[in-house]
């Protein structure tokens, strides 16, 4: 591995006109991996955007660089039950989607570079600012302190990331071959 791989990669907050910029990311073969490429590339991602008021961040190298080494989402629910399928009533933040171009997938070799990391923990930051700010503007009924998302069972990988990062399985959720995984987020009060 080069020095120049080791280095923080640049995230930008996604608009349209990024799309042009998206046509060769690609994040693998898997029924997953195919799903994210067309989240991001596709008509979805402004949806979610425009209906959900979600926050997407595009990854690269540098500000410069036009290249995409992936993306990531966030945004706050309405109230769902959590757990679910009989949990109280709750408002959370969720990952609709994240990626990354799948020959970036391993690199760089270091942990503490590694661009995958680097994504979930700006993701986390970015939870944990939103949740901060939903604290001050909103009653305490609102409050957040959760980040969710769904899995796919068989992606291996991307479990054990998010485990590397606090999140846990719900083991009592199970749907259309996803799992659903919490992490908690530690709130400055």
């Amino acid at each position: 591995m080069s020095r120049s791989e080791e280095k923080l990669l640049y995230a930008d907050p996604f608009t349209p006109a990024d799309l042009p910029f998206l046509a060769d990311l690609h994040c693998g073969d898997e029924a997953w991996a195919r799903a994210a490429t067309e989240w991001i590339r596709g008509s979805e991602v402004i949806d979610s955007i425009e209906k959900h008021e979600t926050k997407v961040w595009i990854y690269r190298h540098s500000e410069a660089d036009d290249s995409i080494v992936g993306f990531a989402s966030l945004s706050a629910t309405g109230w769902l039950r959590w757990p679910p399928p009989d949990g109280k009533k709750s408002r959370l933040l969720y990952i609709p989607q994240l990626g990354l171009d799948h020959k970036y997938r391993g690199k760089p070799s270091s942990p503490e570079f590694r661009y995958s990391n680097q994504i979930i923990e700006h993701l986390i930051g970015q939870a944990k600012k939103a949740a901060e700010q939903i604290r001050e503007d909103k009653p305490p009924k609102k409050h957040v302190e959760l980040l969710t998302l769904r899995v796919h069972r068989d992606n291996i990988p991307a479990q054990k990331l998010y485990q590397r990062y606090g999140f846990e399985f719900l083991p009592e959720f199970d749907e259309n071959d996803h799992l659903a995984m919490q992490h908690k987020l530690a709130l400055d009060l």
